[in-house]
């Protein structure tokens, strides 16, 4: 019965998460923060923060991703990631009343005793006010459950504020036609942004200690940002990172912040950006989870679109020990024009991805525990294609059944699609990085992926994959055959 529900209540989502937009329109959308904390066994509490992003695709109705986060406590690690839908309602003017629905999955800190599969339902019900041009500010009461096997059940006020932002989507894939100057479009011309594939190296302070009171050994992480500018200078971005070295396999962290960038010649620029948000697991001791990261780098296009990004940080858990400097190399790739060269631009097309994977015992020590078990994983993919069939691809995923609670992966890659006809495709795509938790045996953190499949365009920006693959660890015994179900929407997006 709880596999039906779970089932019933992710379809719902995917199905809704689509939009079907007959032509280009302006729509808006919200960046969201919350915060809330849930009671665990023993009356333990912790602390937790979603970052996120909604988009309204009627009056009343949202939808959108996020992940919640351990920042307070003594569960730093402790992260979700997952789909988010729910319904607003006004009440006055500046007053709406708002509800809704999120799946994810996850876990992290007290494995899959704590998180179960890792399966996350929570809901929420709320007022949120309307602060002028600030945004909203809302209270209200959510309940979140681990229902696969899980020992979290809370029932907990939360505070949340909400940042509009307006978008123009072009849905599909069709011809770009380019606005006029006096088109109500034009102000939504596109702006910069940015995703590259980060490698950090993180040389640990001395007083820093694993969570059992250890020493705290180098790590290497792999991950992705992604930047966008608000104008030629000032820029927004979102970081995701895994232990892909050293001996803290299992750590992740996920940053959000903003930052500053100036010209040193046409092709070089030099950074600072300051960034706050969650991290833990492998054993580093980072206290509730809350992590503060200042970095300043120098960057260098190779092409008019291809940089590579050399910056050095200083990372820190304010309640924990934990404590590093980092060296970050990072190469990637920019779409979009500056304000001087927006009147030839031609937006590139993109698509998320809704994804649930699932792991086929291939090896048999790949898992530490439930070896006879799958896993299944659920998570969000982003592609970004440079021309009509190659794109770049980044995945995060995180187990939700399977008794692998607190696993996640983070992947990078490059994929192809073909057409057969106008509607049906071949697939394939390379991915690597970090990946660990639930007890998989990841090694150092280190992972490889590669998927072959068959897709159909169910409508011009609607698109359904199956595909099957494999995983290895690189020097970890997991190994496992990969099945995958994706819907993907298909669009042009400009911020504004």
């Amino acid at each position: 019965m709880m596999r039906k529900r779970t089932f019933a209540l992710i379809l719902l989502l995917l199905i809704a998460a689509f939009p079907t937009y007959a032509e280009p329109v302006i729509t808006t959308g919200t960046l969201k923060a919350s915060y809330e904390e849930l009671t665990l066994p023993g009356n333990e509490r912790m602390g937790m923060v979603e970052l996120g992003m909604t988009h309204d695709f009627t009056d009343n109705l949202y939808l959108g991703v996020g992940s919640w986060m351990a920042v307070r406590g003594e569960r730093g690690g402790f992260i979700t990631l997952g789909l988010e839908g729910g319904f607003h309602y006004p009440v006055t003017r500046e007053i709406e009343f708002d509800t809704g629905l999120y799946v994810g999955a996850g876990g992290g800190r007290g494995g899959y005793t704590l998180s179960g599969g890792g399966l996350m339902l929570r809901t929420h019900a709320g007022f949120r006010y309307r602060m002028a041009s600030w945004g909203w500010l809302g209270a209200g009461v959510s309940s979140a459950d681990f229902p696969n096997g899980g020992a979290i059940h809370s029932v907990q006020p939360f505070l949340t504020f909400s940042l509009p932002f307006t978008s123009f989507i072009e849905n599909g894939w069709g011809k770009s036609e380019q606005p006029s100057a006096n088109n109500q479009y034009r102000r939504l011309s596109p702006k910069v942004h940015s995703l590259a594939l980060v490698t950090r190296q993180l040389n640990v302070a001395s007083t820093s200690t694993t969570d059992t009171g250890g020493k705290q050994g180098r790590l290497t992480l792999l991950g992705i940002e992604w930047r966008t500018f608000l104008d030629d200078n000032c820029y927004a971005k979102l970081e995701t990172e895994g232990a892909a070295g050293g001996a803290s396999v299992g750590y992740m962290q996920i940053l959000a912040g903003a930052g500053y960038r100036i010209a040193l010649t046409d092709r070089l620029f030099a950074d600072v950006d300051l960034s706050i948000g969650g991290g833990g697991g492998g054993g580093v001791d980072s206290g509730g989870g809350l992590l503060f990261d200042g970095s300043a780098g120098v960057q260098y296009y190779l092409t008019p679109h291809f940089f590579a990004d050399l910056s050095a940080a200083r990372l820190k858990a304010p309640d924990g020990s934990f404590q590093a400097n980092t060296l970050a190399v990072k190469l990637g790739y920019q779409t979009g024009v500056n304000s001087a060269e927006r009147a030839g631009f031609v937006p590139a097309s993109m698509q998320i991805r809704v994804v649930n994977q699932s792991y086929q015992q291939a090896s048999d020590l790949w898992r530490a525990h439930h070896a006879t078990e799958s896993v299944d994983n659920l998570g969000l993919q982003v592609d970004y294609f440079i021309n009509h069939d190659w794109y770049i691809t980044g995945q995060g995923l995180a187990a939700w059944r399977g008794g692998a609670g607190a696993y996640m992966t983070g992947l990078v890659g490059s994929g192809v699609r073909k057409n057969l006809n106008k509607s049906l495709y071949l697939n394939a795509e390379a991915l690597a990085g970090a990946a660990g938790g639930g007890g998989l045996a990841m090694g150092s953190g280190l992972a490889w992926q590669a998927n072959a499949g068959v897709g159909y365009d169910l409508t011009p920006s609607l698109s359904a994959l199956a595909t099957i693959g494999r995983m290895e660890a690189v020097n970890g015994a997991f190994k496992a055959n990969v099945t995958g179900l994706s819907l993907a929407w298909q669009f042009k997006s400009h911020l504004k």
